[in-house]
């Protein structure tokens, strides 16, 4: 792709041509990501199951945002196209799959070890008293 932007009488305007030069060193960024990516898409079968949702949530969320990106350039407002709605059901796919990643690398309680202890009794208030255990306590007046 010719990255060589002529800009004509638009040259004297600094902002404008800053503007564009940046939006051209993003796209160059990205178009690199891209080819780096896409190429897995060969191996897609052989790839785990977490790798291939990661792979396909990146590259749905970098297309439509390019495409975002094109109706903007295009003077089209997209808050009022179809792309809103699809980028935020991305968004919520992508923090849905977050939330599962988040889930598996909680601390899972070993429910047979605590039925152990519970079981053996962890705390035993007459140990911890230093009293025997009596069924009849007596109660005497002078203990107020």
């Amino acid at each position: 792709m010719d990255w060589d932007l002529k800009y004509g009488e638009l040259a004297k305007d600094k902002d404008f041509v800053n503007n564009c030069e940046s939006l051209k060193e993003n796209l160059m960024e990205v178009q690199e990501v891209l080819d780096q990516l896409l190429p897995l898409k060969e191996h897609y079968d052989k790839m785990t199951l977490p790798s291939q949702i990661e792979l396909d949530l990146f590259l749905a969320f970098t297309l439509n945002s390019l495409h975002w990106i094109h109706l903007r350039i295009q003077g089209i407002d997209p808050t009022k196209h179809p792309i809103k709605d699809e980028l935020q059901r991305i968004k919520a796919v992508m923090l849905k799959w977050q939330e599962v990643k988040d889930r598996e690398k909680r601390p899972v309680v070993d429910v047979e070890a605590a039925k152990r202890f519970i079981k053996s009794g962890l705390y035993d208030p007459y140990k911890a008293t230093a009293r025997p255990p009596n069924k009849k306590i007596k109660f005497s007046d002078n203990d107020e």
